[in-house]
């Protein structure tokens, strides 16, 4: 493996999911549900979009409340910085669960390189396809990214929202531009931040303090992170007096960039009978080991701790237990290990075996020649021949076969 592969690693990551994002979108349409009934629901209409899914439920789910209900989260990286018609992968998944008997909702986020099955998506002769999960959105949108989910986890997903980098340029620069405090210095996309500094942010200039990634010391951790400060900052501002006189521009910029399976009604029924629970977060993280696949880098989480959060999310939404066995192996669970760049080794067993040669008493052939005693032109030796050999067949020949 090459150095600059060797400097691209960066340490293990411990996620910590993004907590506001869900919140906020319920706040957002709630907070101006007041402002203007028929305008919130055409903007829901628009961002309303059904998609074909695996179903892992043996019932129907609705939002009124009475049963825990699961989500996905898909933050996609098109819409912006000239991807306006890319498909996007989902660099940012987040599942949750809302369950309103314990007043809680649940949070994990996926790691963007996590090796996982592309769920519907065949390889070569047929057989299942592995990649990041990242790219399962960018094969087969959100139906692929739903699915390879599920399989990935061993979870139900009810509902979704995917939103774009536009829809946050867009209402960040609505309602007037938010501010952060960074945590660390860098520069991207020719923007300067300075660690420990309050900044004023545009759209523009959020979406670049949101994004940078291979320059941060905790790599994806530490992106999302300021994602998480970015969303809050957001919320922060828009539930202030003063973002409320661009709320119609608000809602333009959710019903173009925001898709979700979530209709108006569910949606109100969400903030009436979910409320406390959506105040309540209890957040984990999916841990992996880094490995690297013909010198690509992938997140290899093992069946035990996709069996640990697996166990997390049923247990939320009154599902039975799943057993290892339960879940879907990749190609790497099946072999029985993972390859990483400074630790993968693979050793021939060694065996050692020694054989006697049987003892030949009868007179060596020399040309024409029979010789009772000595021969001196040439030695033969089952099939071995030495020119300079001088022996009497008296000596007993043996030779050692190491393997």
């Amino acid at each position: 493996m090459n150095n600059s592969r060797r400097r691209q690693k960066k340490s293990k990551r411990i996620i910590k999911g993004i907590s506001a994002v869900l919140a906020g979108l319920v706040i957002i349409l709630g907070f101006f549900f007041w402002k203007s009934y028929s305008e919130v629901d055409n903007t829901v209409t628009a961002m309303y979009e059904s998609v074909e899914t695996n179903d892992l439920r043996d019932k129907d789910v609705s939002t009124d409340a009475s049963e825990p209900i699961s989500f996905a989260l898909f933050g996609v990286d098109n819409g912006a910085l000239g991807r306006d018609t890319d498909v996007g992968r989902s660099d940012a998944i987040i599942i949750g669960t809302i369950n309103p008997t314990t007043k809680t909702t649940t949070l994990v986020s996926i790691p963007r390189d996590s090796y996982a099955e592309m769920v519907e998506y065949n390889g070569l002769d047929g057989f299942p396809y592995y990649d990041k999960i990242t790219h399962a959105y960018a094969f087969g949108e959100t139906s692929m990214a739903i699915n390879s989910v599920q399989q990935f986890l061993n979870i139900p997903v009810d509902y979704y929202v995917t939103a774009n980098m536009q829809g946050i340029v867009d209402i960040i620069n609505a309602i007037g531009g938010i501010e952060v405090v960074s945590p660390l210095t860098f520069e991207y996309d020719n923007f300067e931040f300075v660690e420990g500094e309050t900044i004023e942010l545009d759209g523009q200039a959020a979406l670049a303090f949101a994004r940078m990634r291979h320059d941060d010391p905790a790599g994806d951790a530490g992106r999302q992170d300021r994602e998480k400060l970015v969303v809050e900052a957001l919320l922060n501002k828009i539930v202030s007096l003063d973002s409320l006189k661009n709320y119609r521009k608000i809602l333009d910029t959710l019903s173009a960039n925001v898709k979700t399976n979530l209709t108006f009604d569910e949606l109100v029924d969400l903030q009436a009978g979910y409320k406390s629970s959506l105040q309540n977060f209890v957040q984990d993280s999916l841990v992996g080991e880094e490995t690297y696949i013909n010198e690509i880098y992938y997140l290899y989480v093992n069946p035990q701790e996709r069996l640990r959060i697996s166990n997390i999310f049923r247990k939320e939404l009154g599902l039975a237990e799943s057993l290892e066995e339960d879940l879907a192996f990749t190609d790497i669970d099946e072999y029985g290990g993972v390859y990483t760049e400074e630790s993968y080794s693979y050793e021939e067993p060694y065996y050692e075996e020694t054989y006697q040669e049987e003892i030949y008493t009868e007179e060596p052939y020399v040309g024409d020649t029979y010789t009772d005693d000595t021969y001196t032109e040439s030695d033969y030796s089952d099939g071995y021949y030495n020119e300079n050999a001088s022996s009497t067949n008296d000596e007993i020949y043996s030779e050692a076969y190491s393997y």
